[in-house]
């Protein structure tokens, strides 16, 4: 039974048609991921749908006595009072039946009552107990808590929470509602990995229907169990969450382009029967061929529409030495230390996943590493030949009133010509080129910064929240052209899906100091989740990988054999020749310092012998990978 009807809904702004005449019913236990492209529409309907705002036409019926929870991508929390206080909304029934009590209880003692209020009282009580009205405090506790607040602080007051506090307490109220029919609108931004968890597991034990719109691809896969997807102004519906549904969508633009293609072939023959037969003795067919093109004009197919996709590959310069970061006994923070870093190393075509809650310091561990920020103590060094480049949230010099191509006029050394078709790829056409940076949308900022991306000339890619403010279609592209690349990655992100579809190694900051975990995120999970359903403390490692991602289990046939011992043998010689090149560089800056001109002379010599043997090992040792 549906407890929600959508009647051939649409809505217009002016010319402009959002999305033609839609109609659904939900029932409860209906999970739907509203999906889309940015910009199509999804938040406008599920406001529709939630009441706040009015369709260009049809009409949104509730069946029955249907409680409803909405959250907006932005809200504000009310009031004057604290955080705590600002939970006790979706009460206020439960707190109306406890002042009911507590003044049916004073006449009972007084002896002022009659059986008539004894009765009210029995019926009332068991109606408080039913609806949980002792366990609200447990209850809102357990919502901030999960939402990432600490019970110190329950009596801040609403007023001066931040934008990202205040988001996570209206998750918080709107959950504690328990609602028949809930509506979010991207819950899960300034969310942390467990707070993420938190609410993955409350949805999935949600029994009402939920419409839930997100660009967080492993919570629609886990929750949705039906998606509704947006694009070129229709709405259509499909079985299963977002990975499911995919195969859906193919299948239908498949089916749709075949008959659009099928039509097509049957207009080109009709067309040209007419041209041969319409003066000749076969005019009668020739007229019948006129009135079924007729027909098939006005039920004409359209051909299916493909949404413009960015394109990305990110290249890589030359190959750096075998270990490409070391870090020892490392202390990171300002004043005072953050978290340290016992030992960490990663080793070339490493992905490193840099995980912890909110604000625990993994951008100040980036900038430490490539030198931005001082570190308070220890070592952290980079490997020979190693070049960074930096994809980074706060996405600096993207703003102000620069255009988006003097952004990439700036970045690189291309013509107009050239830069407009870089900028073609990631969806910039036209005057979009000239948009002053200000004026940009967060999903536009995203998509300059990945056009820049595509020309750095690094070996170590460090990624910062890179897939925010990307569509899902987008971050699948960006997932796709990190696995593909050859180089290293240092990856702080919340998207769980890209965390495991790249990630090699997982850093975890946790009690005051980064864990080493020699193993991808989909590991890292299964192995915390498996402790804790036994009850156990997770797992923490802190070995540093010992190995370079590229090397594979030894195998079975004598030539494998001997190739990968020969491809073993290199690795030493390479590192051996590494470390000559560093020192023939102290020995260098000395004998500079000494002005020993004959010294500089055979160092020179000595070290360009060193880099040239460096360079073939290199060659050699790629060519025995790659067998």
């Amino acid at each position: 039974m549906s407890i929600l009807q959508i009647e051939q809904l649409s809505k217009s702004f002016a010319a402009d048609i959002l999305f033609d005449p839609f109609s659904a019913q939900v029932s409860p236990g209906d999970r739907v991921a509203l999906i889309g492209d940015n910009g199509v529409g999804k938040s406008t309907l599920l406001r529709i749908i939630a009441g706040a705002e009015p369709p260009s036409e049809g009409a949104v019926r509730l069946i029955g006595d249907v409680r409803t929870g909405y959250l907006p991508q932005t809200v504000r929390l009310e009031g004057e009072g604290t955080l705590r206080q600002a939970m006790d909304a979706p009460f206020a029934h439960l707190h109306g039946m406890e002042r009911e009590l507590r003044s049916l209880e004073h006449a009972i003692a007084a002896g002022t009552h009659d059986s008539e209020s004894n009765h009210r009282y029995d019926d009332l009580l068991h109606s408080y107990e039913r609806l949980g009205g002792y366990e609200i405090d447990a209850r809102i506790r357990s919502a901030l808590i999960g939402v990432g607040f600490t019970a110190d602080q329950f009596d801040t007051p609403v007023r001066v929470l931040s934008g990202g506090e205040e988001a996570r307490a209206a998750l918080a109220r709107v959950l504690l509602g328990t609602p028949d029919l809930l509506m979010l609108d991207e819950p899960t931004n300034h969310l942390d990995f467990s707070a993420l968890d938190w609410l993955e597991e409350v949805l999935l034990q949600f029994s009402g229907a939920l419409i839930l719109v997100s660009h967080d691809r492993h919570l629609l896969d886990r929750v949705a169990n039906r998606t509704w997807d947006m694009a070129f102004g229709e709405v259509t519906a499909y079985a299963g969450g977002y990975t499911k549904s995919r195969a859906q969508r193919d299948a239908d633009r498949t089916r749709r382009l075949s008959a659009y293609e099928d039509q097509e072939e049957t207009i080109e023959k009709y067309k040209d029967f007419v041209r041969r037969h319409k003066a000749g003795q076969k005019v009668r067919q020739a007229k019948d061929r006129e009135r079924k093109l007729e027909r098939i004009e006005k039920t004409r197919i359209e051909r299916p529409k493909d949404a413009k996709r960015i394109s990305l590959q990110i290249k890589m310069s030359t190959a750096p030495g075998k270990k490409v970061f070391s870090a020892r006994n490392l202390a990171i923070g300002f004043d005072q230390p953050l978290f340290t870093v016992p030992e960490a190393d990663v080793y070339r075509e490493e992905k490193v996943a840099i995980i912890g809650p909110n604000g625990c310091g993994k951008t100040t561990l980036l900038r430490t590493i490539i030198g931005e920020h001082p570190p308070l103590s220890g070592t952290c060094e980079l490997g020979h030949n190693v070049r960074h480049a930096t994809f980074s949230q706060r996405q600096e010099g993207l703003h102000g009133r620069d255009t988006v191509m003097d952004a990439v006029l700036s970045r690189a050394s291309l013509t107009i010509s050239e830069a407009r078709g870089l900028l073609g790829r990631f969806l910039f056409s036209g005057d979009e080129v000239e948009k002053k940076m200000d004026a940009l949308s967060g999903g536009e900022r995203s998509r300059v910064a990945l056009a820049l991306l595509s020309l750095i000339d690094g070996n170590l890619l460090l990624l910062d929240e890179p897939t925010n403010h990307l569509d899902l279609a987008s971050q699948e592209i960006l997932e796709r052209a990190v696995q593909d690349y050859p180089g290293t990655v240092l990856l702080v992100s919340h998207d769980r899906a890209l965390l495991e579809a790249v990630t090699t190694q997982v850093w975890l900051i946790e009690d005051g100091q980064v864990h080493v975990h020699d193993y991808g995120y989909i590991e890292f999970r299964r192995r915390r989740n498996e402790a804790m359903s036994l009850g156990k403390k997770p797992p923490i490692e802190s070995t540093p990988s010992s190995k370079p991602a590229a090397s594979k289990p030894k195998p079975s046939s004598a030539s494998s054999r001997e190739i990968e011992a020969r491809r073993q043998a290199l690795e030493s010689e390479i590192e051996f020749l590494e470390q000559q090149i560093q020192d023939l560089e102290q020995a260098l800056v000395t004998a500079s310092e000494a002005g020993d001109v004959t010294r500089i002379s055979d160092l020179s010599t000595e070290y360009k012998q060193a880099q040239d043997a460096l360079t073939q090992k290199y060659d050699t040792w790629n060519a025995f990978s790659e067998a």
